[in-house]
């Protein structure tokens, strides 16, 4: 399991990033009311059966290689720790809410419904849920993986971060609901606040390059909204 490229990005671009960050959300909130982004979710892409290839809307092209389009929810406290669940299939690997984006859905949208599924938190239902932005799209955000992937002609996934603000640094298992919702299977065993460091340490080994890159392109924009500049 490789990773593509090198991991790094110039400090001086930092700013820039948190304003193109910023912006499309800024876009989505328009179109998409907290209430109704589950039910516009077009049905589930099958993963067994069905067409060979996988839908061209729903993968994209680096390096020659065709990859799953894949939301993550980045969700993050007042003290910039991150929310990440042990995976029910794999004791002792944690990561962030994550599932296909599928056909009609934006990023945010994919994000926020799968947050929901895996998690049980939706921004209008949880106390203190903010959809904040959409991190933009970077092909070190490509990981590897076989099994039906491959059957589809896809090398991988490349995750695609959107950010949420959960104001508040308790125990977050209060908050969630970790049975699988909206007929999804359970994807979590429980949920915990984690540094970035312990993130990226957590995390399955493939998707490790990934998550570094997610904080580089993540933390500026987290540290100016915590700073007040929304």
């Amino acid at each position: 399991r490789t990773m593509l490229g090198a991991v790094g990005v110039a400090r001086t671009s930092l700013a820039s990033l948190a304003a193109r960050a910023l912006t499309p959300h800024r876009r989505a909130r328009r179109v998409h009311a907290p209430g109704s982004i589950l039910s516009m979710a077009a049905p589930k892409i099958a993963k067994d059966g069905g067409e060979k290839v996988y839908p061209e809307e729903c993968r994209v092209e680096v390096g020659g290689l065709q990859y799953r389009r894949c939301a993550a929810a980045l969700v993050f406290n007042p003290n910039g720790d991150v929310l990440l669940g042990e995976r029910s299939d794999r004791p002792g690997s944690w990561g962030m809410p994550q599932g296909g984006i599928e056909i009609g859905e934006s990023q945010s949208t994919a994000a926020t419904r799968e947050l929901y599924e895996e998690v049980g938190m939706r921004p209008g239902n949880t106390a203190g849920l903010s959809l904040v932005a959409e991190v933009p799209a970077d092909e070190n955000f490509c990981y590897a993986a076989g099994g039906w992937l491959a059957e589809k002609g896809l090398a991988g996934q490349r995750l695609e971060f959107t950010l949420f603000h959960l104001a508040t640094t308790d125990d977050p298992t209060p908050l969630c609901n970790l049975e699988g919702m909206a007929g999804e299977s359970r994807e979590f065993t429980r949920v915990r606040w984690a540094s970035w460091d312990e993130a990226v340490s957590a995390v399955w080994e493939s998707k490790r390059g990934p998550y570094v890159r997610a904080r580089e392109l993540a933390v500026p924009v987290i540290e100016k909204y915590l700073a007040g500049d929304k």
